[in-house]
């Protein structure tokens, strides 16, 4: 089988010893060569041998660098529209090169790129060069959606629109005319004509589309010789030229929309979206090209992690796996609903990045038995797993296509639902709780398998792992069908042997991402607040090195502040925030006087919370009820002192009478009260005397009762 390379792995950054940082791209397993591209220099990948990057990694005469100082952490909210629609435009550009020749060996070699730029250009009406610098952007920064944000550390006014005036922006034109600023009433009449004219099912072109706006927004009504209306322009030098209106149009365009409302949904589907064919045909490049997902209820009741008392019913159960290798790479247990985003983006979250780490989370160690944390070219889905706006836009920025099938077009999904049959075959018989499946009806007097719960679903994820770590290691696919090389190889039906061949014999490569990108975006957000105690959250209370470095709890004594929280709804042990100085990800962690919310998940903690709120309220409503019986005491017991003092007042003392000598008079209470406990004391002493003299007495009695019947 040969070195399995997977240490490795594409996106990675590797520093030589004259300080060059060369982005690894592709994987040639043919030839034994690395694609790479200097991030610091403006030219075209290059290949390296191989044995020249895994020997120099090793030797230290090579090193990996960290990627975060290349990837841009910026959260989409903090972008201006025009950073959005250059971007979104560079994207379109990159992606259609890259569906045209397809990202293996030929991207790489000149003879065979050039013409997919040539094709490209022309399709988007751009230079050569444009097409160019987009796909230097899109590899040296990692291949996101975000690699391709224009750089405006130069520009004079960073991520803004630029300001109109009255002078016309751009180049005049070649008649000496001014021309018109597209602005924003400019930008308004276009859509409105695009709209009317362009996104129809009349198939208008855009040069028609174009005439059609000029006639609606830029025409006045005259009427000719013969008194017929007519339309006249306004101002000819003042009319938006087509390239302008081109600009604004392919700016604001959106492919999807374009197709659907012109050509119908169903072609958009059919012709236009992402390449989906079959679903295992797709894979057939390697690991890690097409991931498939999808989610089932996973037939065992749990009880509750708060109290094993309660029944909380079946968690979902999400599945990650590499259609190639059959490996599973991910998965969510959750008691989310059916299609929530923090399933589906959890169960992805695990599978780019470490096993280890999750498995520790469960008291699981593991070596190589799981060692998978890659991010995939394309993930396909049933329609409505991942058809959500937050979960394309977040997998879209990873640089990872979205496969979802349409209903009138029904794909194969035997590959994840056979996996989900192999982890409940082994798991369901072994636990209690378990759904009764078939045709068998429960006896009148039979116990209720629900009432058979007794594994939390922290157990349940343990039990899952290890069934998981089973299947990828050791379960035999008997019917995948290995090809030639594999044959000659003598691998294994067994997901992982056909991983890790395919890793090093075809043509897709793992490609990585820092865990920092991955977390942005995909883990949850929701908002936080800075608070003199700790960083609030789900109240419970985080905390770390930097925000005490930063006294940020000093200044929230003065006045709190909301703040930007990252985080794994399975499990709130930790939270994560950016760092706006560093733009890097800090981890924030519970504090330890809040132990008792580490390793739950958000709605066990909801769970908590509820529970304690309820007790709160109940001993608050019994601390009522006994503070009124304390008032009624009190008032009696003044009410009788009241009451006493008045019956003995003395009307003819005066008020200065009363308030002279109060401390000779405490003195005397006090002489009172040790006198008073004094004789309470006596008194107590000579009725225990008296006790104890009448009991031996009694015994003296029953002595001599003994003696005489003796």
């Amino acid at each position: 089988m040969g070195v399995y390379h997977m240490n490795v792995l594409i996106n990675a950054i590797v520093l030589t010893t004259d300080k060059k940082r060369l982005r690894i791209l592709h994987y040639d397993s043919f030839n034994k060569i690395y694609f790479v591209i200097n991030i610091d220099e403006n030219r075209w990948p290059y290949a390296i041998d191989k044995r020249e990057i895994t020997e120099g990694l090793k030797s230290g005469k090579y090193r990996k660098e960290n990627m975060l100082e290349d990837e841009v952490l910026i959260p989409e909210e903090e972008l201006s529209e025009s950073q959005i629609s250059k971007r979104d435009n560079a994207w379109s550009t990159v992606q259609y090169f890259l569906n045209d020749i397809e990202e293996t060996n030929f991207t790489f070699y000149s003879k065979y790129r050039q013409k997919s730029i040539v094709k490209t250009a022309e399709k988007f009406s751009i230079s050569r060069n444009t097409v160019r610098n987009y796909l230097l952007r899109y590899w040296k920064n990692g291949k996101t959606l975000n690699a391709l944000l224009p750089n405006y550390h130069n520009c004079g006014a960073k991520g803004k629109e630029r300001n109109n005036t009255t002078e016309k922006l751009g180049r005049p034109r070649a008649d000496g005319s001014k021309g018109v600023n597209v602005d924003e009433i400019v930008r308004k009449k276009f859509k409105m004509g695009l709209n009317r004219h362009y996104y129809t099912d009349k198939q208008n072109s855009l040069k028609l589309a174009y005439e059609l706006t000029i006639k609606d927004f830029f025409t006045k009504k005259e009427k000719d010789v013969n008194g017929k209306d007519i339309y006249v322009l306004h101002d000819p030098k003042q009319v938006p030229t087509y390239n302008q209106f081109k600009y604004w149009f392919e700016k604001t365009n959106d492919p999807k929309k374009e197709i659907s409302t012109r050509f119908g949904t169903r072609t958009y589907y059919q012709k236009h979206r992402a390449i989906i064919g079959d679903s295992t045909h797709d894979a057939a490049s390697g690991p890690s090209t097409l991931w498939q997902t999808d989610s089932t209820p996973l037939d065992v009741h749990c009880v509750s992690t708060v109290d094993r008392n309660v029944i909380v019913g079946k968690p979902l159960l999400h599945l990650v796996i590499d259609v190639y290798s059959r490996v599973i790479v991910g998965f969510s247990l959750s008691f989310e609903s059916l299609n929530a985003y923090s399933g589906a983006m959890n169960a992805l979250y695990n599978s780019m990045t470490s096993k280890k780490k999750l498995c520790e989370r469960y008291q699981i160690e593991i070596e190589d038995d799981w060692d998978i944390a890659c991010v995939p070219q394309r993930i396909f889905t049933d329609r409505g797993e991942l058809e959500n706006s937050q979960i394309e836009n977040a997998i879209e920025h990873l640089g990872i296509s979205i496969q979802n099938s349409p209903g009138y077009r029904p794909e194969t999904k035997a590959v994840i639902e056979q996996a989900f049959l192999q982890v409940m075959q082994r798991i369901v018989p072994h636990v209690d709780g378990a759904v009764i499946t078939g045709n068998k009806v429960r006896e009148r007097g039979e116990q209720d398998y629900r009432l058979k719960a007794n594994l939390t679903i922290y157990e349940l994820t343990q039990i899952l792992i290890k069934c998981i770590i089973f299947y990828n290691n050791h379960h035999v696919m008997k019917d995948y069908n290995l090809d030639e090389g594999m044959i000659e190889a003598d691998i294994n039906k067994i997901p992982m042997e056909i991983w890790k061949y395919g890793v090093e014999n075809m043509r897709g490569s793992l490609r990585t991402l820092s865990e920092d990108f991955i977390q942005m975006h995909l883990l949850e957000t929701k908002e936080g607040r800075v608070t003199a105690r700790g960083l609030k959250f789900k109240n419970a209370l985080y905390i770390n090195q930097y925000s005490l470095k930063n006294n940020w709890f000093e200044k929230a004594r003065k006045k709190t502040w909301k703040i930007k929280v990252w985080f794994d709804p399975t499990d709130l042990t930790q939270i994560y925030t950016l760092n706006e100085e560093s733009n890097k990800f800090m981890k924030f962690k519970l504090l330890d006087h809040m132990t008792k919310y580490e390793n739950k998940n958000i709605v066990e903690i909801d769970s908590m919370m509820n529970e304690e709120n309820t007790q709160v309220k109940e001993a608050v409503e019994r601390e009522l009820i006994e503070k009124i019986k304390l008032f009624q005491e009190i008032e009696s017991i003044v009410e009788s002192g009241k009451s006493k003092t008045d019956a003995v007042i003395d009307p003819t003392i005066s008020k200065t009478e009363k308030l002279t000598g109060i401390r000779e008079n405490q003195i005397q209470e006090r002489d009172f009260q040790r006198k008073w406990k004094l004789e309470e004391s006596k008194s107590e002493r000579e009725s225990n005397r008296l006790e104890e003299q009448e009991y031996e007495d009694e015994f003296d009695l029953f002595r001599k009762l003994r003696d005489g019947e003796d």
